[in-house]
């Protein structure tokens, strides 16, 4: 393992960590703060939102997220520049998006978990599992619902997937796996609806196709590498 791998992705990591955190945890605070309520999404697809069953241990390939996605990155940007780039600029750009579509058009998921039937319950008789599922309620709110900001993530990682022909077919099998799980999971989870999670597909990989078709991440590359050449992360000419 070659340490100046990994540190050379550190700042596009924390670019996108950036990202997600202006588009999404700042809206939730404007959101907050202002007293919006988001519009309820569930009479699209009602008939599927309806069939979906509540699933409390899918709470834990949900939150799993937030470790996978990080591992994720680091992979991609261990093996290649020019995916890491790649991918950098897709969630750039997808979490701009989303952030606009937040700020003017906030959604609401609040009916949704409530048909999980949690609510209704003492919270003496809860489950570990259903305790901290409520937890996750209770520290996420309702709103940022479309499109699905972990459904980008996952997509996201399964474009890296598509853009390392060269990465070995056990971890293609893991990370696309993986990110269906946890796509599943927010739905089970009633923490989206089925539309949630086609807009967040659809958008990511829209974006994506107009960025194989364009050199911007090109120039993305040109900025992180010239300041990781100066604190020496760069690793131009070392082989695998």
């Amino acid at each position: 393992m070659n340490k100046n791998r990994i540190a050379y992705v550190m700042f596009p990591f924390l670019s996108l960590v950036l990202g997600m955190f202006i588009a999404y945890w700042l809206n939730q605070q404007y959101a907050e703060a202002m007293g919006i309520v988001g519009k309820d999404y569930s009479v699209i697809f009602e008939g599927f939102n309806d069939a979906i069953p509540f699933l409390a241990w899918t709470v834990y390939p949900y939150v799993s997220a937030f470790a996978f996605w990080p591992l994720v990155f680091f992979y991609i940007g261990y093996r290649s520049k020019e995916n890491l780039y790649k991918v950098l600029l897709l969630g750039l750009v997808c979490f701009l998006v989303c952030g606009v579509w937040y700020f003017f058009f906030q959604s609401d998921v609040t009916a949704w978990r409530a048909s999980s039937g949690l609510f209704d319950m003492n919270p003496a008789d809860m489950t570990f599992t259903e305790s901290f599922m409520m937890f996750i309620y209770n520290s996420a709110g309702p709103r940022n619902a479309l499109p699905s900001s972990h459904c980008v993530m996952c997509w996201l990682a399964i474009c890296g997937v598509r853009g390392d022909k060269k990465m070995p077919n056990l971890m293609k099998i893991i990370i696309v796996g993986m990110s269906i799980v946890i796509m599943i999971a927010t739905q089970t989870t009633k923490q989206h609806y089925i539309i949630d999670t086609i807009v967040a597909i659809a958008l990511t990989e829209i974006v994506y196709q107009i960025i194989l078709r364009t050199k911007g991440w090109m120039k993305l590359q040109q900025g992180y590498s010239w300041l990781n050449r100066k604190l020496k992360f760069d690793w131009d000419g070392i082989t695998q």
